[in-house]
Order: structure tokens, then C-alpha cells, then sequence
């Protein structure tokens, strides 16, 4: 893992950017995409490494489909054998990096598509919980054993998917991909509360645009979702060229934004008119969108508008936010209290996030108590700066970053480029709107 260092010097003066490719759109479109029949090798050059993975595995998938098909047709040769060179043993290796969006979204689509894969990972990834998902994969005909690689075999049959509503939501949508490729129809049934609802509603809707039917049937104890089998996909082209911007990354610029309107706020309690007023706009995010972390706007204005109220925020449907928001709470009145709760989800990530927002902003100089579920965030209205380490977390490092707007001093991150997962232009973006910048 890259210990790459940059020390912030002089956090953004202000200005316009425009918001980068949705990654969590495009994962979709590229599936709904490769699905299609679509040529993949052009689409969504150099965003990030998770959108890498995800189409460099689709591609894989699509190559094996084309050799299983010419094994199908391919002439016997009287004894009922095929030629050697189509063989449908041979299994796929697919290379997910880091990016959970891609190995939990793949394996049932595999497993659909009779595919036989090796999925290899990276970082944290080949340990984050995914026991109760694989165990009803299990039950459908396929298995996934393994650390690393996790080796599929079989083909997955329709059915009953019954999982806990505290699972991840990435599940839902592998399956949501995955089972209306089979021959049966099927149902998944959520029980409890389905956590990141959002993400969910994005992946209905890229099915929508591609001519799938996935209905949700009214339930009052669980989500269920009824899924058609025999179906096909078809994305139309365009829909790969224009993906909407990312509110997620955005985020980072609006609470920077956020941060730079609560320093005014305070200078103008003091009765100051010595300083400019910063502002930071980030430009072409769709607020229409169905991306659950549009929420950054309100939450934000809500965090400016209370005042040193304490404010207390279930991050259940935004867990992406929570170190965009910690580190916006860092700037609040001092004394001023921010809950982040039923958060302990945040634990499975890239790094454990309650810890490692814990201590990258306590470093700095922030007050914060760390719980089983939860963040107890007490401001004292500036941080000190210092050194933060990215813990492999992009989120983490754009969070440190982030904070500097509110530092008297310069902020170092170690393994700062882990940015590289989702949004590898940032610096280049922070650089732009006043920022400067030492790699070490």
C-alpha cells in the first residue's frame, strides 16, 4: 500500500469545480452495459480504480460468455466432443482491487450466468462480512469458498433470497442484476429495515433504463422485490456516455463550503469585516438524482443553522457521509455537540471508519469519542493541524484534507494518493481552487 505523503500548505480560497463521474452510477451502467452486449473497452476511462475493477471484470465475463457460446456451437466431431481451445472449464480470474461494489455485485451475476470465477482482492476487502450472503447464494445452487481468491463454482438457481435488512445493500443490488437472467422468476426478501435504501433506488432505476422489470411488493414486515426471469438487457449507448455527476465525492466540497460559511458566521458575531468571505460551488450534481448522499445539502444546512444546538444525524442511509460531515462538525461553535448515529456499519469499510475518523481527527486537534455505533463529536471551533494518516481509506484522505479549511496549521497525510480508489484527480481539483500543496 502506497505511504505517498502531501502536506497541505494553504487550504482552497474559494472558486467553482465540477463534480466527477458518479462512481456509484457508473458501477451500475457499466453491469447494465456489459449485460447488453455493449463494448466496454472505451467507457469511462481513468475515473478510478473501482470503476477499473468493475470493467475490467465485466470485460473478462463478456470474453468467457463469447467462448462458452462458441463451444455451444461448435461442430462434434463425431465422438460428441467440442475443440479444445472453447473449453468451458476454464475458469475467469477477476481482479476486484478494493472495491466491494464490484466483488459483491459480480459474484451472483457470475453465478447467474454460469461463469466459474476466481475473484482476487485487495486491502481489507477479502474480510469484510459477507458469511449470511454467501450462505444464501449457497442455497441456489452455487458456492463461493475461499479467503482470497473467493472461488465460485456452480450456476445459481431462482427462487427465495431471503437476507436481514442490516446487510449490506450491495447484495440487494448483485441480486437485483443477477436474477432476471435465470430462466424462473424469483423474489428477494429483505427482513427489517433494508439499510442504504438510496443505493438500492439507483440500482432500480438503471434496471428501469435498461428494459427490466424488478417490481417491489408491498410489505409491512420486510422489502421484497419481485424479479421476472428470462429477461434481457438493454442499455442504449448513450447512457454510457453522460453518467451524472458523483454527489458523494461532491460532498467534500460542499461541507469545505459549509465550513468556510460557519468561519463568516462566527467573524461576523465578532463584528470583523477584515476577512473575505470564502465560497466554494460544485458544479453539475443533479439534485433530482436518486443518489442517497444528495442528502449533504440538507444535513449541512442543518448543521450551519443550529447554531451551538446539538444536532444528531442517522448516517443508516448515508454511511459514505459520515467523514465529510465529522469533519464539518469539527467547525461548529465550540462546545457544540454532533451525534453521528447508527453508524456501525462503518466499521466494514476501507478502514474501520468509526476508528479511523476518530483518530485522524483527533490528531488535528478535534474532540471526538468513538462508540459501538456511533460518534460523539464536541467541537472547539478550529483544529490544530498536524500529521493524519489516510489508513488505505480514500474517504479518510479527503476528509483530512477537508479538515485543513479549519487548521491554524499544515496538514501532512501519509498515504495520501488512496484517493486513487475513487477520485484521483482531488488534488488536482483542491490545487485548483486556491489550495497549495508539497508531495513529499
Amino acid at each position: 500500500m502506497s505511504k505517498r505523503c502531501v502536506r497541505i500548505i494553504q487550504p482552497p480560497e474559494g472558486g467553482s469545480t465540477d463534480a466527477i463521474v458518479s462512481k456509484s452510477a457508473a458501477h451500475r451502467l457499466l453491469i447494465a452495459g456489459a449485460l447488453s452486449g455493449l463494448d466496454l473497452q472505451d467507457r469511462c476511462k481513468g475515473l478510478s480504480q473501482d470503476i477499473t475493477a468493475t470493467k475490467n471484470c465485466l470485460i473478462t465475463m463478456q470474453e468467457a460468455l463469447q467462448s462458452m457460446k462458441q463451444t455451444e456451437e461448435a461442430p462434434s466431431d463425431g465422438r460428441g466432443s467440442v475443440p479444445a481451445r472453447a473449453s468451458v472449464a476454464q475458469r475467469c480470474a477477476l481482479f476486484c482491487g478494493e472495491s466491494g461494489s464490484t466483488l459483491r455485485f459480480l459474484i451472483p451475476i457470475a453465478a447467474a450466468l454460469g461463469i466459474g470465477s476466481d475473484f482476487f482482492c485487495e486491502g481489507r476487502l477479502p474480510d469484510r462480512p459477507m458469511d449470511e450472503f454467501l450462505s444464501c447464494l449457497s442455497e441456489h445452487g452455487c458456492r463461493v469458498e475461499g479467503r482470497n481468491p473467493k472461488s465460485l463454482t456452480g450456476s445459481l438457481n431462482g427462487g427465495d433470497f431471503v437476507l436481514p435488512g442490516n446487510i449490506s445493500s450491495q447484495y440487494v443490488t448483485g441480486l437485483l442484476f443477477a436474477l432476471p437472467l435465470l430462466a424462473e422468476d424469483s423474489r428477494i426478501r429483505v427482513r427489517g429495515v433494508l439499510q442504504s435504501r438510496p443505493y438500492v433506488d439507483m440500482t432500480l432505476d438503471v434496471l428501469r433504463r435498461a428494459g427490466v422489470d424488478a417490481e417491489e411488493a408491498p410489505s409491512d414486515e420486510e422489502t421484497v422485490f419481485m424479479i421476472r426471469g428470462g429477461q434481457s438487457f438493454a442499455l442504449a449507448e448513450e447512457e454510457l456516455i453522460n453518467i451524472e455527476g458523483d454527489w458523494s465525492n461532491g460532498a467534500f466540497w460542499i461541507v469545505m463550503d459549509g465550513m468556510f460559511r460557519l468561519l463568516e458566521m462566527r467573524r461576523q458575531d465578532a463584528g470583523r469585516t477584515d476577512a473575505p468571505e470564502h465560497r466554494i460551488f460544485c458544479r453539475g450534481l443533479d439534485p433530482g438524482s436518486v443518489q442517497g448522499d444528495k442528502a449533504v445539502v440538507p444535513v449541512t444546512e442543518r448543521i450551519l443553522q443550529a447554531g451551538a444546538s446539538p444536532v444528531d444525524i442517522d448516517v443508516s442511509d448515508i454511511p459514505d457521509l459520515v467523514p465529510a460531515l465529522s469533519a464539518l462538525a469539527c467547525a461548529r461553535p465550540d462546545g457544540s455537540v454532533t451525534g453521528i448515529v447508527n453508524a456501525g456499519r462503518l466499521r466494514f469499510k476501507e478502514s474501520d471508519r468509526l476508528h479511523s475518523v476518530t483518530q485522524v481527527l483527533n490528531g488535528l486537534g478535534a474532540d471526538i469519542t468513538e462508540r459501538e455505533d456511533s460518534l460523539v463529536i464536541r467541537s472547539r471551533g478550529q483544529l490544530k493541524g498536524g500529521c493524519a494518516d489516510a489508513f488505505g481509506d480514500h474517504r479518510i484522505a479527503m476528509m483530512a484534507a477537508s479538515a485543513a479549511c479549519i487548521c491554524s496549521d499544515p496538514v501532512t497525510i501519509s498515504g495520501a494518493d488512496a484517493v486513487n480508489k475513487s477520485y484521483p484527480g482531488f488534488y488536482e481539483d483542491y490545487e485548483r481552487l486556491g489550495g497549495q500543496l508539497q508531495w513529499l
